[in-house]
């Protein structure tokens, strides 16, 4: 009976003991919190984790006014390029988003209308010849008292008329871009071009071969993108916070992180009575690889209110229910590093930095990785 329960005894003891061992070594590696809220980490850890350590550094702040709008041409950069008279569609010589430069040829067009107001030029142009030929002769006969007031007047009426008409046609086709000089020769063209008035991006064609166009019909859209600007509408509210040349960060809704950078140039003055909003125009800071649409839409913060700031990364700060912290290095001792954690006030946040509230500079922080401890 003795042996028995000296059997059992060792037999429980054992157990304890397997239970016991563990291979610490398989586990990560956990920070040593000491008593007066030290907590200490490794080398190893500190640069596994790519710690930093810093200070507070002066940032400028800024409050910031949400908006939202779209990426719209000026209107110097957007071009709708139609026939001044009708005619049939011979040749189209570009695609919807092709770049054309300005006075490139984007298609031609032919019909009847184009060989009568070539004849009709023809026939003015030899009739002005003549009519001003009669109207020097009496000018002539009238200075020297021979001809009558009556028919000198007569005749430089017409002469004024067939003078007129001959402008009006000769405008009208120098708008085709014709050499009128070749038609005065009596050499007539079959067809006339379209050409581009502004250099850009093609954005809309609206013909096809063989079609029938009429006069002033819409055939092309060209947008010239370096000349897009923002158009935004910002509350009622704040057009007082508002002034010439503040800066804007605007992205589109699905490229969040890609940000970009324009200028305040315009705010309008009146008031859309329906949103009670205020339209603002701002002029887009273009960098290498930028690639905006027009009318697409963009979401805007104005940036306004700048002020210099005591901050840290915002990454620096740790959050935990209502209060936030940062760790301070005590000390590195045998590569161990001893951290404290320290309460500390912040503001706004902007740009990547937290506002400090706490006075003074904070030195010797945990700037990067803080939130690994």
């Amino acid at each position: 009976m003795i042996r028995f329960n000296l059997a059992k005894t060792i037999y429980i003891a054992m157990i304890f003991v397997l239970l016991g061992c563990d291979n610490s070594s398989d586990k990560p590696e956990i920070p040593d919190e000491k008593p007066g809220n030290i907590i200490q980490i490794s080398q190893d850890k500190f640069v596994s984790d790519k710690m930093k350590i810093g200070e507070s550094v002066v940032v400028d702040f800024a409050d910031e006014l949400q908006c939202s709008g779209y990426i719209q041409a000026s209107v110097n950069g957007i071009a709708e390029i139609s026939s001044h008279i009708s005619g049939t569609v011979e040749a189209i010589n570009y695609s919807v988003g092709d770049h054309v430069k300005k006075g490139q040829i984007l298609s031609k067009l032919s019909g009847k209308e184009l060989i009568m107001l070539q004849q009709e030029f023809i026939e003015t142009s030899s009739n002005l010849k003549n009519t001003q030929s009669d109207f020097e002769r009496t000018k002539i006969l009238f200075n020297d008292k021979i001809g009558s007031e009556k028919e000198f007047m007569a005749v430089q009426s017409q002469y004024q008329v067939a003078k007129s008409q001959f402008q009006s046609l000769k405008l009208r086709l120098e708008l085709l871009n014709l050499d009128i000089e070749k038609i005065k020769a009596g050499n007539i063209y079959s067809e006339f071009p379209v050409i581009a008035p502004i250099s850009g991006h093609i954005t809309n064609i609206n013909l096809v071969l063989g079609q029938f166009v009429e006069t002033q019909s819409k055939l092309f859209e060209i947008v010239d993108i370096n000349k897009l600007q923002l158009q935004l509408s910002v509350f009622e509210k704040n057009i007082s916070k508002l002034s010439i040349g503040q800066d804007i960060r605007f992205n589109s809704p699905g490229a969040q992180t890609s940000v970009h950078i324009a200028e305040l140039v315009s705010i309008e003055k009146t008031i859309d009575p329906e949103s009670k909003t205020i339209l603002c125009k701002a002029k887009i800071k273009f960098e290498d690889g930028d690639n905006f649409i027009n009318r697409s839409y963009v979401e805007a913060n104005i940036i306004v209110n700048r002020r210099p700031a005591n901050a840290l990364p915002s990454e620096a700060i740790i959050a935990s229910g209502k209060d936030s912290y940062v760790y301070i290095v005590e000390k590195i001792e045998n590569d161990i590093y001893y951290l404290r954690k320290e309460t500390i006030s912040i503001g706004s946040l902007f740009s990547g930095y937290a506002e400090i509230m706490t006075p003074g500079i904070i030195s010797k922080v945990i700037n990067a990785g803080a939130s690994k401890i």
